[in-house]
């Protein structure tokens, strides 16, 4: 029987395999703790998070949160095992956020054993990246499971418009809700300071560094710039490490590669850079571009699946193809032009203020989760 909505009572799933050490790892632990579950443990009674690693976590001041960690066995065999393991909190929970379309399983699960409805993301295209390696069964499968989520979940979260149109196809409108990737507008804040107009110049990127991130682009438009005063500088780590090394070295292009940043000091390494690359070959709605909006950053971007959905080309950054050529010129543009690097800059900060502030989003997002648990989506 479902739980009693009116006790609000949140469970969380992260991704298969997902945990609170996975996001540690990957710089993005605190991102995920100050802009979502402080939120989250202000907005409901009670919150579960199910994690797939045997672990611990303190949420200073939030007396209402509980850690179930994994006593160790296998993710798959852990997926399926987890709404027997966790029953009980699983039956008082009256809705189940899961962060992404890859952790419904345990969800729909519960769903069909206790009728605990829940709440998934469709992000991105998680297929995208395996099949451009050639991963093309494990790319089927990944489909397959996203599809299943968004047949069954009683609400869908997407990012972007785009993501809004393809989910429509396997679900009611009544259920879709498009609410954006947020920032933490106050921590990632324009610098207080300009920077000096004389001394080397930097171009930064944020992002793993694999085939889809495309950082050759990067070090390929660097060096076509001519420039010898640029220092290209990529925060993440991935299997493109030493080939990306190698290619810097060959076109003579400086090149740091510090891995990853905990996401609470990146804001100022993206105030000591002059402008932000991105420069993927697809995204789903990338949070590492709306924070370096945030900081008033100029920048640029290839005009591709997700990274046009947040940059407006000329107003608020600029959009350029996929090409080297392109991209140089558009680099050499904005560092010849402060003045017009600093307007795309300010209007970029004034863009996130608008729409991607972490506090109105949430809002949204917690409304949202709050309509599903009161079965006010299938009233619909």
């Amino acid at each position: 029987m479902m739980a009693d909505p009116r006790a609000m009572i949140l469970g969380i799933l992260p991704e298969q395999g997902g945990s609170i050490a996975g996001l540690r790892r990957s710089g993005q632990d605190r991102r995920f703790i100050e802009q979502y579950l402080k939120r989250y443990v202000s907005a409901f009674e009670a919150v579960h998070y199910f994690s797939y690693m045997c672990e611990t976590l303190d949420v200073p001041g939030a007396d209402n949160f509980h850690l179930h960690p994994n006593p160790g066995w296998h993710r798959w065999i852990y997926t399926f095992a987890l709404p027997f393991v966790y029953a009980g909190t699983f039956r008082r929970c009256a809705v189940l956020r899961v962060m992404q379309a890859t952790g419904a399983i345990p969800a729909r699960l519960a769903r069909l054993l206790y009728g605990v409805p829940f709440v998934v993301t469709y992000g991105y295209h998680y297929s995208t990246e395996l099949r451009a390696t050639g991963r093309r069964l494990r790319a089927w499968l990944f489909d397959r499971r996203a599809l299943w989520a968004l047949h069954t979940a009683d609400g869908i979260i997407v990012t972007t418009q785009a993501l809004a149109d393809y989910v429509s196809r396997f679900a009611p409108p009544n259920r879709i809700a498009l609410i954006p990737n947020s920032v933490d507008t106050e921590r990632f804040s324009p610098a207080v300071a300009a920077k000096p107009a004389e001394g080397r110049r930097c171009l930064i990127a944020v992002g793993s560094l694999t085939a889809n991130k495309n950082h050759r682009l990067l070090i390929e438009a660097a060096a076509l710039t001519g420039r010898r005063d640029l220092d290209v500088v990529i925060l993440g780590c991935g299997e493109e490490e030493a080939r990306l090394r190698e290619l810097a070295a060959a076109k003579g292009v400086s090149l740091q590669l510090p891995g990853i940043v905990p996401n609470d000091v990146l804001p100022e390494h993206l105030r000591r850079a002059d402008l932000y690359l991105i420069t993927s070959l697809s995204e789903g709605h990338p949070k590492s571009l709306l924070e370096a909006m945030s900081v008033g950053l100029p920048c640029i971007g290839t005009n591709v699946r997700g990274i046009r959905d947040v940059l407006k080309d000329g107003e608020t950054g600029r959009l350029v193809a996929p090409d080297a050529g392109e991209l140089a010129k558009a680099i050499s543009e904005l560092l010849s032009d402060p003045s017009r690097a600093q307007a795309l800059g300010t209007a970029a900060r004034r863009h996130i203020l608008e729409h991607y502030d972490a506090q109105a989003v949430m809002e949204q997002e917690i409304a949202f989760l709050k309509d599903v648990a009161r079965g006010k989506l299938r009233d619909k």
